[in-house]
This record gives C-alpha cells, sequence and structure tokens, in this order.
C-alpha cells in the first residue's frame, strides 16, 4: 500500500494524524433559505472536516466544502461554484459554533456577466452552527452578505476514517 503513495501523500497523511484526531469525508445538499431559495437550486456538496479534543466535554473543528450551485433564473452564469470553509469550537460531539467563509464565483456565459462581482470571485464571512448526530451532520451558516445576509443549510453524511 505505502509503495503507491507519493511523497506528497505520505507527508499530508502524517500532517493529518499529527494535528486531527478524526479526519472526515462529508456528502450532502446545499439548501438555501431567503431570497436564494428563489434563485438557486438544491445542489450536492462534497467536502472533508478534522476534529481534535480540548477538553473532556469540548472539541475543535474545521471543515471544508465545495458545490457547483445550479442557477434558476439567471441567464448570465452556468452556475457557481461556491467553497465553505468553517472552524470552530463544539460541545458534548453533539453541537459547535464557530466563523465561516464563504467563497463564490461565477461561470460566465455573457458578456454583461463582467459587470457582477460574481464574474471575478466573491467571499463573505459569517456564522456557523453545527450539528452532529451518528453519521449525520447538520451545517448551518448566516453569512455577513449586503444589504442582506444569505442563509445556507448544508445536510450530510459524515464518515470518519
Amino acid at each position: 500500500m505505502w509503495r503507491n503513495l507519493g511523497k506528497f501523500e505520505i507527508l499530508l497523511l502524517l500532517a493529518t494524524s499529527a494535528f486531527a484526531q478524526k479526519f472526515s469525508l462529508e456528502a450532502g445538499a446545499n439548501y438555501f433559505l431567503g431570497d436564494l431559495q428563489k434563485e438557486i437550486h438544491l445542489s450536492p456538496y462534497g467536502g472533508v472536516g478534522f476534529e481534535y479534543k480540548l477538553s473532556e466535554l469540548h472539541f475543535g473543528y474545521m471543515q471544508g466544502s465545495y458545490s457547483y450551485l445550479f442557477l434558476k433564473k439567471n441567464e448570465d452564469f452556468h452556475g457557481l461554484h461556491q467553497f465553505v470553509g468553517r472552524a470552530g469550537v463544539g460541545f458534548l460531539e453533539y453541537f459547535g459554533v464557530g466563523v465561516s467563509l464563504a467563497g463564490v464565483r461565477g461561470r460566465d456565459k455573457t458578456p454583461q456577466a463582467e459587470n457582477y462581482m460574481l464574474a471575478t470571485s466573491e467571499s463573505e464571512f459569517g456564522w456557523n452552527f453545527r450539528f452532529k448526530i451518528c453519521c449525520v451532520v447538520l451545517y448551518y451558516d448566516i453569512i455577513w452578505t449586503a444589504p442582506k445576509n444569505s442563509h445556507l443549510l448544508q445536510l450530510g453524511a459524515s464518515f470518519s476514517l
């Protein structure tokens, strides 16, 4: 098995096991709330997560996910690439709260799409709330976008390695 791994993969594996006490792969669906619900279809996501123990009752987590979002009405873009990174502190292995960074980039279709910030890329910070039980994980993000906050729900399955 080790013969097939390159130097980078071995280094990444050792760094992950030294840093994280639990590594997980995630897959699920994005669901937007509010005004974005009218603009974006239910879209799948894939992600990776790390957890580490801070005390008997507390743990830290980091998670990153990628989604390709399908738009309902916008004719200027084919879709959007979205990355969400999260870091936070949890309590009793079930509940967590932290900060989020959401980055979005549009796939431009028309010359008019150059006028949107999404044509280059846009990123915003926010809060995230996490609930995890067994292999089901739920993230609720409040992203600080102007003029109103954006609300994202990610529900998925988490498989620990």
